[in-house]
């Protein structure tokens, strides 16, 4: 099921589906930032592609993950992006990054999360890292909250 998806990154899995698998973004810029990853094997994959069962199950899961990041964080909107940009890492495999977006700071696992592009393009964003453990405190919250 995973030969699209390296190693390194199921440990970062929130939780599988039919055709879907959501991940924690190693990215946390944005508190909860996240992405779905089509299951289906293939590369150069576009959205408009997706089938409508796979659309129906990607609705779910946004819906699912909304309510999730709700409960734990409460973001002022969301952002959706469907890029397939980074070719020689996976090919344009089909892959929906799911930003949370703030209009003030979050706190987290002593930690302080400020979307500074607030009202603009999530990206290019300052970096921003956060150790493992805080990252393994996020994905676990994030699990406990999903449906």
């Amino acid at each position: 099921m995973y030969r699209s998806l390296d190693e390194s990154y199921t440990k970062w899995i929130l939780k599988e589906y039919q055709h879907w698998t959501l991940l924690l973004h190693d990215e946390q810029r944005y508190l909860g930032r996240s992405y779905v990853w089509l299951v289906r094997e293939g590369g150069m994959q576009r959205f408009s592609e997706i089938s409508d069962e796979e659309a129906a199950e990607l609705r779910g899961i946004l819906r699912e993950f909304e309510s999730a990041l709700k409960q734990l964080w409460n973001p002022d909107f969301m952002n959706y992006a469907w890029l397939a940009n980074l070719f020689h890492e996976h090919g344009g495999h089909g892959h929906m990054h799911l930003i949370p977006r703030y209009k003030e700071a979050r706190n987290f696992a002593n930690t302080e999360f400020v979307d500074g592009r607030w009202g603009k393009n999530f990206s290019p964003s300052e970096p921003f890292e956060v150790e493992e453990d805080i990252l393994v405190q996020i994905r676990d919250a994030m699990k406990a909250h999903l449906a």
